[in-house]
């Protein structure tokens, strides 16, 4: 395998990684101690100062890099086996180090307000397994790991037929999301006040948080 970490690196090109960075001084996006403790706590691995961070990773630039890391020539054509899918589907926040002659992947999934649904995580499950395989191993010495991050744990969850590297004893592995409380939404609507998409007016409401155990089928 070859610089697995510095390819995903140079398929990065997120207008909004380069600004958040720029704008809170760590053009890197190094994560903070903190955080860090946190990941070492939940994955049980010793992460690096240094890994590598991006932010909605698309999941096609991750196909490609795994492709050229594994020997693929940069300026061939290579078949589409189905993982690129020229969509926007992403990653939230992609941590990506090397332990040793291993390299491990941590894949981030964040809602703050929304809970997820099965419908949306089965499809993203797919396109999971399609990448790394049903067992996690189609590449040698690249490891996938994944965790779900929001303000309560995630409840109704159908991860049974998720990978198996997605969970930990079949459920998947969650990170607390800090989200101040009192956030407030605008909503269009008519002039009495009731909700219309094609509506001439809006109000501002309190945003409501939606609990995580709210998940849809």
């Amino acid at each position: 395998m070859t610089g697995l970490v510095e390819l995903l690196a140079s398929f990065n090109r997120k207008e909004r990684f380069f600004l958040v960075g720029t704008a809170l001084g760590n053009p890197r996006f190094c994560p903070s101690d903190a955080f860090r403790h946190q990941l070492v706590t939940l994955f049980d691995l010793s992460i690096p100062k240094d890994a590598f961070v991006a932010m909605d990773y698309h999941l096609d630039w991750m196909h490609a890099a795994l492709t050229l890391a594994f020997g693929a020539s940069e300026d061939g054509v290579h078949v589409n086996d189905g993982n690129i899918t020229g969509n926007q589907e992403d990653v939230d926040l992609l941590v990506a180090f090397d332990a040793g002659e291993m390299t491990h992947l941590l894949l981030l999934e964040a809602k703050a307000e929304t809970g997820w649904t099965n419908k949306q995580m089965h499809s993203k499950a797919r396109r999971f397994a399609g990448i790394f395989g049903e067992d996690g191993h189609r590449y040698p010495l690249v490891t996938p790991h994944l965790a779900l991050v929001s303000p309560r744990p995630p409840q109704h969850i159908e991860s049974e037929r998720w990978p198996a590297w997605m969970t930990r004893a079949g459920k998947p592995l969650w990170l607390e999301l800090p989200v101040p409380g009192g956030l407030r939404r605008v909503e269009r609507c008519d002039a009495t006040g009731h909700a219309s998409a094609e509506g001439s007016y809006f109000r501002v409401l309190r945003k409501r948080q939606r609990s995580v155990e709210e998940v849809e089928p």
